[in-house]
């Protein structure tokens, strides 16, 4: 089994032997094989253990275990404790979902911490089947019915080559210790009720029908590689990268069918579900344009002819000032700012990024915020006032770039809607005797 472990490796390229390996423990069987191999393999590793707090003392046995097997191998020990039941209730998922979410973060943290190049972790191919039939039970497609990656970014999964069985025979003949999760034996868990209710029955019904359904996960992982090369093509030629994050074509993207999986392909990387894709599959062929759907981090806005997507930003409501003697401002837009006296000779540029003023009208320090329902301002030419959301719907400005118009004021009044149309009421008259201006910087 050593060997076969070491040409797994070599074979998907999941590390090499200068590689620093963080190896995930829990204490089960698994784990400590996996442990074992790395240490006989020669690798340079050290032990991470979570304490999800789960099941009491046994939790904190755990993680003793751990630490005296850490201490027989000579290995560096990390731990950590986490309230996981908490965790789940605050974020509405499942206590799974959530020490899965806890582990990952911490590895990730402790990699950047300590510089290791890879964590590894111990599922194997029964774990593979199990997965199947979890993500059948969620209705997921190909991607889904893979099952776990063989390495993904930084992590590894090297016993992705043996079965449960093997793994138990690894430990007995080097005698390895190691613990029992109660836990693994509930039947409240969907996985635990796979392994030893669902599975068992498969062995029944045909001879060699494990072999063949790892077999098909095989094939299921490259059919997953082609289709990923497919739409990463897809990809190139409908999708164009703005300055605030990407326009889809929504005509050339009507053409692919069926819309509603091609949507879930093209937009899962913005962490769109299927029932997402669906809804904004349903909308676009109604044509809905202006309709927002949203992920856990992305905004998607149907607009006129494109579909545009962008990173979701928290913000407070928050004003900025200028104060008189400012020449510049960094926050939350870079503006130049500069004073002249007022003659014959100034020049004014016909330039959208920048707007002039008579100083003498203006009441300091001005003031930045966004734009709000009911701000009204007159527009340069005009002289009656009108609403700046009026404005921005004449002006086709979409929904999204209405988020980011800035507005500039003098005490109540705008007097400016920033990059786009000053106001006619501080204009420079006959009578300024000295000019500000304003001038935006990429």
């Amino acid at each position: 089994m050593i060997e076969a472990f070491q040409q797994f490796i070599l074979k998907k390229n999941l590390c090499n032997p200068t590689n620093k390996i963080l190896v995930a423990v829990s204490g089960g069987v698994d784990s400590v094989v996996l442990l074992d191999l790395f240490v006989r393999s020669g690798y340079s590793v050290a032990v991470a253990h979570c304490n999800f707090k789960l099941r009491g003392e046994e939790s904190d046995n755990d993680e003793h275990f751990v630490e005296l097997l850490a201490k027989k191998y000579q290995l560096d020990f990390y731990t950590k404790s986490f309230d996981t039941e908490k965790f789940a209730t605050d974020n509405k998922c499942s206590i799974q979902e959530a020490a899965r979410s806890l582990r990952y973060k911490w590895f990730d943290e402790l990699c950047k911490k300590q510089s290791f190049d890879r964590v590894a972790v111990g599922q194997h191919l029964d774990d593979q089947m199990e997965t199947f039939f979890i993500n059948l039970f969620r209705a997921a497609g190909v991607t889904g019915l893979k099952g776990m990656p063989v390495k993904r970014d930084d992590i590894i999964r090297p016993m992705l080559f043996t079965r449960r069985n093997e793994i138990e025979k690894y430990a007995k003949q080097f005698r390895l210790q190691f613990r029992e999760d109660s836990s693994n034996y509930s039947d409240k868990y969907l996985r635990n009720q796979i392994r030893y209710k669902i599975l068992p029955e498969i062995k029944k019904v045909k001879e060699g029908a494990e072999d063949a359904f790892i077999k098909s996960l095989e094939n299921l992982y490259e059919d997953d590689l082609m289709l990923n090369q497919l739409i990463d093509e897809k990809h190139s030629k409908l999708f164009r990268q703005t300055e605030n994050g990407w326009e889809i074509n929504m005509i050339k993207l009507k053409e692919y069918q069926p819309l509603n999986t091609w949507l879930f392909y093209l937009l899962k990387d913005f962490g769109f579900s299927r029932d997402h894709t669906n809804q904004i599959a349903k909308s676009l062929n109604k044509e809905h344009s202006g309709k927002i759907f949203n992920s856990p981090s992305h905004q998607l806005l149907i607009d006129r002819e494109n579909m545009l997507i962008q990173e979701k930003h928290e913000e407070v409501e928050k004003e900025y000032f200028i104060h008189a003697n400012d020449k510049e401002i960094e926050a939350p837009i870079k503006m130049k700012i500069n004073k002249q006296l007022f003659d014959a000779s100034v020049r004014f540029k016909k330039d959208l990024s920048t707007a002039y003023f008579d100083i003498d009208k203006l009441t300091f320090p001005l003031k930045i915020r966004r734009w709000k329902q009911g701000d009204r301002f007159i527009p340069f030419g005009m002289t009656g006032s009108k609403l700046v959301s009026d404005y921005l719907i004449d002006n086709k400005i979409s929904r999204f770039d209405k988020e980011k118009v800035w507005l500039l004021l003098s005490g109540q009044k705008v007097i400016w809607v920033i990059g786009r149309r000053t106001t006619d009421c501080f204009k420079i008259a006959s009578k300024t005797k000295e000019v500000i201006d304003f001038h935006l910087e990429k």
